[in-house]
């Protein structure tokens, strides 16, 4: 009976879709994916949604009223300015940046990696592919060497040494590490899919190896729909969730993180359900 109590409604599907297509549009304001929608030209898109992606933990009214500080400074041509940008004569416009782990300098940091990057690569698309093998199963191997060529970028500049700060290191975190990741996966959702809300800038990379950009929302969401059987949050309930969200869309089984996020995130996710009970048990 207990094996028995692991296994999805037979109805999770269409219960599924039906939120897949509830959270429409309409529901952007309550996700980080509002800021990168402001911008138009694909490189603009691009650094916003890194940026706001890396910053997006904790409150979306914690966290957004931070990011639109740092947009308004970086202006309507984002790449543009972050090309040009010098923490040395820059530093000070950002100066009232402060979001819980991450100071101003954090901030700064991640502004001076991204110029270092496009100097280097020209877009984030090209440092990922730099690492990327279509033989992998996921996105891990390449995430983690997108993350490692972060980690060992100059900061010199920014801090007066080479040590990175913790802040740092919390905005660019490693799948090596076990954790979950999700800020990173929010960022190749974004890119990698193309629906209303994800962007599809990166049509080299196959939706179906992304990994789910698990947070404490989804995690709740997905233990009510048995789409995992674990309780601690991390890669491997990432990993597991993924897995079973595979047997309703094989192709792109994230298709369906912004609906699961939004569930969990606006209701309580004990009891709430959309026009309708939960799934049939």
């Amino acid at each position: 009976m207990a094996a028995q109590s692991r296994v999805a409604p037979p109805n999770l599907k269409a219960y599924l879709d039906r939120l897949y297509a509830t959270y429409d549009l309409s529901y952007l304001p309550t996700s980080a994916a509002q800021f990168p929608h402001r911008y138009h030209r694909p490189e603009d898109i691009e650094l916003v949604g890194f940026i706001a992606s890396c910053f997006a933990y904790g409150r979306v009214e914690g966290f957004a009223p931070q990011i639109d500080g740092l947009l308004a400074v970086l202006g309507n041509e984002p790449h543009r300015f972050l090309l040009a940008f010098d923490p040395r004569r820059d530093a000070d416009r950002f100066r009232r940046f402060s979001y819980r782990f991450n100071t101003a300098r954090d901030a700064v940091c991640l502004l001076w990696f991204l110029r270092q990057t496009l100097e280097r690569y020209g877009s984030l698309r090209a440092c990922y592919l730099a690492a990327y093998r279509a033989r992998d199963e996921d996105t891990r191997p390449a995430l983690t060497a997108f993350a490692s060529k972060f980690l060992q970028l100059d900061p010199r500049p920014v801090y007066g040494q080479g040590r990175l700060s913790p802040g740092m290191h919390h905005l660019l975190p490693s799948p090596d590490r076990g954790g979950a990741c999700k800020r990173l996966h929010l960022f190749l959702r974004w890119m990698v899919r193309q629906d209303h809300i994800d962007f599809g800038l990166w049509p080299e990379l196959e939706p179906a190896k992304l990994i789910i950009p698990l947070d404490t929302h989804v995690a709740q969401v997905s233990r009510r729909l048995r789409l995992t059987r674990l309780k601690s949050p991390g890669l491997a309930m990432a990993l597991e969730i993924t897995g079973n969200l595979k047997r309703f869309d094989p192709a792109d089984p994230v298709k369906y993180d912004f609906a699961l996020c939004r569930l969990g995130m606006l209701r309580d996710g004990s009891r709430f359900t959309v026009h309708g009970s939960w799934p049939e048990t």
